[in-house]
């Protein structure tokens, strides 16, 4: 009988232990539901009960672990697409930089803050290569002027070089004296990033960084490579378009200086022979022939303004809003007007197709050219002008005279300056055409120039070598 009270008291002691676990239990629960995954529950001693929360309160240390691996996993993933995030936003800022840009050295200028920033590098340099092995410093900073005497720590020379290949970033120590007088002595290292363009070093950055921090910088070192062959690019652009307007500057000067050399220096040279003739023709007493000198010098003066005029209105650019065919028509009327004595019938079988301002002018200095070697060498009565296109693309410039032809010391020397066949195959050669030069003594001479022009992406290579 005292067996009975004893088993239910146990039983009802155990149903209150129980009780008060599962609630412990459901808020521990509530607290893992609300991200407090540090909470734990207490240890029941009953043995069934200890073993089941020692249980529970482990997988609650995995959980916790688990959260707070994945939040580390998270931050750096975050990390990571920032960093790539500005690595491209950088890129995008050289590219678009590169097509606005005017002046390379601002463009340098520019991305060498850029890149000292991106390392947090205690200071920074770029130079340029002047000419072979010799680089010039464009600009610096976090530095003293000392480092400007300096030559630049430059890349790796490799034997096996070629276009394909991509020379790649170096870093090196930074020399004691260079720490000491600039650093205060602090231990660096030199980031040396190329300005490349298919396997030439154009010139190169030097970045001051803190001693080997650059070394497992892969993500940097991809951006600093990227940001070096397109800021490469942007420098061999800049020399190739300063060769370029050299050039024509020079082609230019060239053309003016034959202009000036074959009509106006020697008409001037005529004056200066005529005057010498009036001054020994004065001194003789002889007022006849003297007035006879004065009227030929008066004549040959107004032959060097004709000649003067013709050169000015030679070397403007005449096109402008006008079409091609109307600037022709000015030209030939400009020389019926100093050739009274040369008919000019000019035959138009010319397309209504808009041709590239470069390709007009071109055209229309050939013609004006072979109009003018009509006027000072052929002897003619009658000069045509053709001009002819076809619908594909094909154009022709024919001026033929019934001059005196092409005698055979022309013929021996077919360049020559004064019949200007050199400055008209030159300009033909600009814009991919031909040009031809045929004529016998007596017989007159024709000027045939032709080339092609198809509106689309195929002429893109030809107006790039005009320019």
């Amino acid at each position: 009988m005292n067996s009975i009270p004893g088993i239910a008291e146990s039983r009802m002691y155990s149903d209150v232990k129980l009780t008060e676990f599962l609630t412990t239990l459901h808020m521990w629960t509530q607290k893992i539901r609300a991200g407090e995954l540090a909470a734990r529950i207490p240890v029941f001693p009953e043995s069934e009960l200890s073993e089941l929360s020692q249980d529970i309160n482990f997988v609650a240390e995995m959980l916790e672990s688990l959260s707070r691996d994945a939040e580390i996993q998270l931050q750096r993933h975050t990390e990571h697409i920032a960093r790539k995030n500005k690595s491209q936003k950088t890129l995008y800022d050289v590219v678009t930089s590169i097509n606005m840009s005017r002046n390379v050295h601002e463009l340098l200028t520019h991305f060498l803050h850029t890149m000292k920033e991106l390392v947090d590098a205690r200071g920074a340099v770029v130079f340029l290569e002047t000419k072979k092995n010799t680089y010039s410093l464009i600009a610096g900073t976090g530095i003293e002027s000392t480092l400007k005497d300096k030559p630049p720590f430059l890349p790796e020379s490799m034997a096996d070089s070629n276009e394909q290949q991509t020379v790649p970033i170096r870093v090196v120590a930074c020399p004691l004296q260079i720490s000491r007088a600039i650093f205060d002595g602090e231990r660096l290292s030199v980031l040396v990033i190329p300005l490349q363009y298919r396997g030439k070093v154009l010139g190169v950055y030097n970045l001051y960084i803190e001693e080997d921090k650059f070394k497992n910088d892969g993500e940097n070192r991809e951006l600093f490579t990227s940001m070096g062959r397109h800021l490469g690019i942007a420098v061999e652009k800049a020399r190739l378009d300063e060769e370029a307007k050299a050039l024509s500057i020079m082609r230019e000067r060239t053309n003016i200086a034959n202009e000036l050399h074959d009509s106006l220096a020697q008409t001037l040279a005529s004056i200066r022979y005529q005057v010498r003739v009036l001054d020994e023709t004065i001194h003789q007493g002889d007022e006849a022939a003297a007035w006879q000198e004065l009227e030929r010098i008066e004549s040959t003066i107004d032959e060097a303004h004709t000649e003067l005029r013709a050169l000015i209105a030679h070397f403007r650019l005449p096109i402008g809003e006008r079409s091609l065919t109307v600037s022709v028509e000015q030209v030939i009327e400009r020389f019926k007007q100093d050739s009274d004595d040369i008919q000019v019938y000019l035959q138009k079988e010319w397309p209504d197709t808009m041709l590239p301002p470069q390709i007009e002018l071109q055209v229309l200095r050939v013609i004006q050219e072979a109009l003018t070697n009509v006027r000072k060498h052929s002897e003619a009565g009658t000069v045509r002008v053709l001009m002819r296109g076809d619908g594909e693309g094909h154009y022709a410039v024919l001026v033929e005279d019934d001059g005196i032809g092409i005698t055979d010391l022309q013929k021996q020397n077919p360049a020559g300056e004064h019949v200007g066949i050199s400055v008209m195959q030159d300009r033909a050669n600009r814009i991919g055409g031909t040009l031809t030069v045929d004529g016998e003594p007596g017989e007159g001479v024709q000027v045939r120039f032709e080339f092609d022009y198809l509106p689309d992406g195929a002429q893109e290579s030809v107006q790039h070598e005009m320019v």
